[in-house]
Formats: structure tokens, C-alpha cells, sequence
């Protein structure tokens, strides 16, 4: 699963994280880099959250993976 995190610059000068899931893998290419800042425009735009945004300083492109690991009984 992949993740697009944005990085804010609030109205009081500290961070602020947008994080959305299962974000296409072709957002990392030039084309993927236009529609990431017109999501970040519009977020500026409509100021949906109770800080005010001033300004989308970056964005990235996450990807995890997880390996589960069996426990089983000590000594057995």
C-alpha cells in the first residue's frame, strides 16, 4: 500500500501532515507531481481543518511493507 503525505505550513508557523492512502503508484512521476499539488491547491483553497493552512512546503510517496512473525511457545 502506498501513502501520499503532504507537509503544511500552518498560519502559526508549525507543521502540519495530510496522509492518504492507497495513493496510485504514478504519483511519483512529473504527471503524478501536477495532480499532488493541485490536491495541495485546493486543500489551501477550501481549508477543510481547524488550522489555517498558509502553504504546502512537500510531499511524499510512502511505501510500507510488513513481514509477520510467528511467536510460538518458548522451549516448545
Amino acid at each position: 500500500m502506498k501513502t501520499i503525505r503532504m507537509k503544511f505550513i500552518t498560519e502559526a508557523g508549525k507543521n502540519f501532515y495530510v496522509s492518504m492512502d492507497y495513493a496510485a503508484p504514478e504519483l511519483s512521476g512529473a504527471e503524478g507531481a501536477a495532480k499532488v499539488k493541485a490536491a495541495a491547491d485546493l486543500i489551501l483553497e477550501q481549508q477543510p481543518f481547524d488550522v489555517t493552512l498558509v502553504s504546502c512546503e512537500s510531499a511524499e510517496l510512502i511505501e510500507r511493507t510488513s513481514t509477520e512473525i510467528e511467536l510460538t511457545e518458548a522451549g516448545a
